[in-house]
């Protein structure tokens, strides 16, 4: 079914949202630019898969669009893409989000393949930033990777999708979670124990601080399932071996987000920071 089929460009949704154009097409949702005609304003709307609305799961994931209002409403911060505003429309459920003008960081490390030592701890630094304050009001991120990590046109960092966040006390990964949580960042125990903690996401970070330096992540396979035993199984081997010459003290800062056990990891974001 063709999602332009729900949403083509000048569409009107509740009467505010004007659809100008289609940026982004995700498993579970397509996002559209749109022109938020009370305000003004340009703005981002994330519109669910109208094949999810009409499956036997579409509770789940209209409650998942929900959580991601509530997660991100609960955090200010400008490293975090600010949401506006959610509802339902023709039965599918939307969110309206802060349009960033710029591109996600796959998207930068496709063009690039490594980038320098400054500014990845630049970018990991403003993503830690982001994530300290979910951390601090008990929001765990769950779903760090690059496709989830904007950069404006200034290059700052972003930090979208808390589709699958949860409050840390009440965090664990659904069967769906897993799916949709992308295999090559997933911590240790979110795979083994369904446990999601802050240091979770500071694994997740420092995968993509490896991949960054080195041009591909520390672990691969032919498919997820072998992937996440690696990640179960085995140590994070150091960047040094594939970057010779990096400055120990890096090496030594991302091998430290990157311990298998929780407990080796920093409490959360906002202790790395510090």
């Amino acid at each position: 079914m063709s999602e332009a089929q729900h949403a083509p460009e000048g569409q009107v949704i509740e009467g505010r949202y004007r659809v100008v154009s289609r940026i982004a097409d995700g498993g579970m949702a397509t996002v559209y630019q749109a022109v938020d005609e009370r305000l003004g304003r340009t703005v981002a709307i994330k519109i669910m898969h109208t094949q999810l609305a009409q499956g036997p799961q579409r509770d789940q994931f209209v409650e998942r669009f929900h959580r991601e209002a509530r997660s991100a409403a609960a955090i200010a911060n400008p490293h975090i893409v600010q949401v506006y505003d959610t509802g339902e429309f023709n039965g599918l459920a939307y969110l309206v989000m802060e349009y960033v003008h710029g591109v996600n960081l796959r998207y930068e490390m496709n063009q690039q393949v490594t980038f320098p030592v400054r500014e990845t701890l630049r970018i990991i630094g403003e993503t830690l930033e982001g994530l300290a304050a979910a951390h601090q009001v008990h929001v765990v991120h769950r779903d760090i990777k690059p496709e989830n990590i904007m950069l404006n046109d200034r290059g700052r960092v972003q930090i979208t999708d808390f589709g699958l966040a949860k409050v840390a006390s009440a965090a664990t990964l659904s069967s769906t979670g897993m799916l949709l949580g992308t295999a090559a960042y997933l911590a240790p125990e979110m795979i083994q124990h369904n446990q999601a903690t802050p240091q979770g996401d500071l694994y997740s970070v420092g995968i993509m601080a490896w991949e960054m330096l080195a041009g591909k992540v520390p672990f691969t396979a032919d498919n997820p399932v072998t992937l996440v035993f690696k990640h179960v199984h085995e140590d994070v081997p150091s960047v040094a071996l594939q970057c010779p010459g990096i400055d120990p003290a890096v090496a030594r800062f991302i091998g430290h987000l990157t311990q298998r056990s929780v407990q080796a990891r920093p409490a959360d974001a906002g202790a790395v920071i510090e």
